[in-house]
C-alpha cells in the first residue's frame, strides 16, 4: 500500500499568474453616436473594447513608469502589480532601443528595458497598448472610423504613388492604327511626411499613489477621448506642415460655389451640387461617402424649407422629416461633424480615399515642471505617437468654402 504524502496530493497545484485574475473577453464596440459596429482596419475585424486583463496590464505599466520617474515618491508596486508587469514582458512590444526603431522586441530584452534605471522602458510599449488607445477614437470619433487607417513599422516619410488608367482604342481593323499609349505621367508620387504628436493628461500625485490597478482604464480612456478629437481635426483640416494634411487643405479637390455666398442661407441645390460633384464610382457605400461640416452648418441645412418663400405655405425641412431632423444624414449619406471647420465650408467625399498612417510604438512618460503643476500637486502623463496622412485621390472629394459665414 503506497504512502499518501503532501507532495502526491498537491503535486498538480500551482499558484495562478497575476493576469489570470482578469477576464480576457473583449466585447465588440459600437459607435457612441450611430450605435453601429465599427470596423477596425488594423485588426481586419470589428473594433473591440479592451479586456479586463488589458486594462490591468496597462495600469501596471503606467504605475511602473510613474514609480521610475521619481515624481511619485508614494507609489509602491504591489506583488500583484509586479506580477502583471512581469507577464507584460511576454507580450509583443515595439519602439526605439538604443536609437534604433524595432518593430518587435524579444521578451528578455523587454524585461531588461523595464529594469533599466535610466530608461525604464520609456520609449517602448506593448502593441496592445497602442491598439487600446486607438480603439477609443474609433468608437467615438466622427471621421477616423471612416478613413483608410494603416500601420507603418518605421521611417519618417511614406513614399507612395498613384497609377493612372490606360486608354482603349476601338474600331480596329486592317490598316487602322491604334492610338499610342505611353506611360508618361502614368505614375505620380503620393508622398507623406510622418509627424509626431503628443497627448497630455494632468494626473494628481496622490491619485497615482493611491490608485488600484484599474488606473489603466481611467487614463487610457482619457487619452483616447483626447485623441478622438485631435485625429478628427487633422483629418478634416490638418495643415500639412506640422501635421498630416487634411481634406479641406488638400489641393486638387473639386470646388463649387454656393448659391447665396457668405450672406446665405444655404440651399438644397448647394448640397445636391456637392453630392454630384464627385463621380458615381465614388458614391459607393464601400468608400464611406460622407458630408463634413461643423454643427452650425448642419443646423442651417435643417432650416432649408420645402417652400423658401416668405410667407411660406410649407415650412417643413427639405433635407429631413421633422421626426429625423437631428439624424446626422444628408441626402442619404452620413453627415460628420468637426467643429474646427469654419461656417462657410462643407465637403462631400469618399472617406476611404483619405489614408492615415500610424507609426507603431508609442512613447509614454511622466513629466513635471512649472509652478502651476507644483501648486496643484499635479504631473503630466505624456503619450507621444506619430502619424502621416493625405488625400489619395482628389477626385473623390468636392467642397465649397464660400457658404454662409
Amino acid at each position: 500500500m503506497s504512502t499518501i504524502t503532501p507532495e502526491k496530493v498537491f503535486s498538480r497545484a500551482r499558484v495562478k499568474d497575476a493576469a489570470e485574475s482578469y477576464s480576457t473577453k473583449r466585447y465588440v464596440g459600437t459607435h457612441l453616436k450611430t450605435g453601429k459596429e465599427v470596423f477596425n482596419p488594423l485588426s481586419s475585424r470589428m473594433a473591440e473594447w479592451p479586456s479586463e486583463m488589458d486594462h490591468a496590464k496597462s495600469g501596471a505599466l503606467l504605475k511602473h513608469l510613474g514609480q521610475r520617474s521619481g515624481l511619485f515618491p508614494g507609489v509602491a508596486m504591489s506583488e500583484h502589480e509586479r506580477g502583471l508587469l512581469g507577464e507584460l514582458s511576454n507580450d509583443e512590444w515595439a519602439g526605439t532601443v538604443g536609437g534604433e526603431y524595432r518593430e518587435k522586441i524579444a521578451g528578455g530584452q523587454v524585461k531588461a528595458l523595464l529594469d533599466d534605471s535610466t530608461s525604464g522602458g520609456l520609449e517602448v510599449t506593448p502593441i496592445f497598448f497602442d491598439d487600446q488607445l486607438v480603439t477609443f477614437p474609433l468608437l467615438t470619433g466622427e471621421l477616423l472610423p471612416k478613413v483608410d487607417l494603416r500601420d507603418i513599422p518605421r521611417g519618417r516619410r511614406i513614399e507612395g504613388a498613384s497609377v493612372g488608367n490606360p486608354t482603349v482604342s476601338w474600331g480596329q481593323g486592317d490598316d487602322v492604327e491604334a492610338g499610342l499609349f505611353t506611360t508618361d505621367s502614368l505614375v505620380a508620387a503620393l508622398d507623406s511626411t510622418v509627424f509626431g504628436c503628443c497627448v497630455t493628461v494632468e494626473v494628481g500625485r496622490d491619485f497615482l499613489s493611491d490608485a488600484a490597478v484599474n488606473v489603466g482604464q481611467v487614463l487610457t480612456a482619457n487619452i483616447g477621448q483626447r485623441m478622438a478629437a485631435e485625429l478628427d481635426k487633422l483629418i478634416a483640416s490638418g495643415n500639412g506642415t506640422t501635421q498630416p494634411e487634411g481634406i479641406f487643405t488638400a489641393s486638387g479637390l473639386t470646388a463649387i460655389n454656393s448659391d447665396n455666398g457668405a450672406g446665405g442661407p444655404p440651399t438644397l441645390n448647394d448640397y445636391i451640387s456637392l453630392l454630384f460633384s464627385i463621380g458615381k464610382q465614388y458614391r459607393n457605400q464601400s468608400y464611406a461617402p460622407t458630408f463634413i461640416s461643423n454643427d452650425t452648418s448642419f443646423q442651417r441645412s435643417r432650416a432649408i424649407a420645402v417652400d423658401p418663400a416668405t410667407p411660406s405655405t410649407d415650412q417643413r425641412p427639405a433635407l429631413a422629416p421633422l421626426t429625423e431632423i437631428n439624424t446626422y444624414r444628408t441626402l442619404g449619406w452620413d453627415h460628420a461633424i468637426q467643429n474646427d471647420i469654419g461656417n462657410p465650408s462643407c465637403v462631400f467625399g469618399a472617406m476611404r480615399k483619405y489614408r492615415l498612417y500610424r507609426r507603431v510604438g508609442m512613447e509614454v512618460r511622466w513629466v513635471d515642471g512649472g509652478k502651476e503643476l507644483a501648486r496643484k500637486n499635479l504631473v503630466l502623463l505624456v503619450v507621444r505617437s506619430r502619424y502621416a496622412g493625405r488625400v489619395m485621390d482628389a477626385s473623390a472629394f468636392a467642397k465649397w468654402t464660400d457658404g454662409q459665414s
